[in-house]
């Protein structure tokens, strides 16, 4: 009888911890094959404990600032999608509204509590899983892991060997003893493994129709001047001299700041000619991202 496993991926801490991989290996341009991450891990778990291993759900846990000033979340609204509509991941991501949190960091506590709040329910589900894998490696795991196992739930961890002196992964949680069943997978010493294999097609951009030669492999496809055209560049805000980051190509140009003000009528009034509506701004701002690549979690 195969054992049913259940996979919960810390997004934040995988984000930061892709280094250990490309060191690893010594590349550039490293990618990690997202889709092939519950077949490896499944399959080493089925050779450690000599059963089939069934994947019944990998789960997924990230953040995502909204209303943040400066900040254009599409490009990670679509590496999410991506996760989702071609890897078959079930998403939970936390917004963090910045109106509500002004000062608010999208750092791992929003993550280790929403992924070890999810491993509990589940665990209390007749069925639902006999082995929970967390990818993950924070130390604030602990006490759920265990609690975990007290239930009568097997644990299992994915996790990465420390490099060039750093700790990936807490050396608390890797050494915690009554936490896990089975031994460690680190991911580092499969990184061949996840490693994403790409193979060079010849496609049509949507924008110009242009063909190239190309490795991206997701739906939309633009050429390579038609990104270079879209993208994000340091400019001077017409009004007060701020410096920004844009994607806007307008000969004119506003900054987050005084488009806010001028939207809650806290500025004086642009010239007639030079007022982009602000959802055209933004939309401008949204079709800077061509491709779901891995944007900080």
């Amino acid at each position: 009888m195969a054992i049913r496993a259940m996979i919960f991926i810390d997004g934040c801490w995988l984000y930061k911890g892709r280094q250990a991989l490309f060191d690893k290996l010594n590349e550039k341009g490293f990618e990690i094959d997202y889709k092939r991450i519950p077949d490896i891990i499944a399959q080493t778990l089925a050779e450690m404990s000599g059963q089939e291993v069934d994947v019944v759900r990998t789960c997924y846990y990230g953040t995502i600032p909204v209303n943040k000033v400066g900040y254009n979340p599409v490009k990670q609204k679509v590496f999410y999608d991506f996760l989702s509509e071609q890897c078959g991941y079930e998403m939970d991501i936390m917004e963090i509204d910045f109106r509500k949190e002004p000062n608010a960091l999208p750092d791992n506590k929003w993550v280790n509590a929403n992924l070890s709040s999810a491993m509990t329910y589940y665990a209390t589900i007749p069925g639902a899983y006999d082995v929970a894998i967390l990818v993950g490696g924070d130390a604030d795991y602990v006490p759920v892991l265990r609690r975990i196992r007290q239930i009568g739930k097997r644990v299992q961890l994915v996790a990465m060997n420390a490099m060039r002196g750093h700790a990936i992964s807490s050396r608390t949680l890797v050494t915690a003893t009554g936490s896990f069943d089975f031994p460690h997978i680190f991911m580092d010493e499969h990184a061949a493994e996840f490693r994403l294999q790409r193979e060079s097609v010849r496609r049509k951009c949507m924008n110009c129709g242009k063909e190239e030669e190309t490795t991206w492999g997701g739906e939309e496809f633009y050429c390579s001047d038609c990104r270079a055209k879209r993208a994000r560049h340091i400019r001077v805000c017409d009004n007060c001299g701020k410096e920004e980051e844009t994607t806007w190509d307008k000969d004119f140009f506003y900054c987050s700041d005084c488009r806010a003000k001028y939207r809650t009528g806290g500025a004086a009034e642009l010239p007639a000619a030079e007022q982009a509506p602000a959802a055209e701004k933004e939309g401008a701002a949204a079709k800077a991202t061509l491709a779901p690549t891995e944007p900080e979690a």
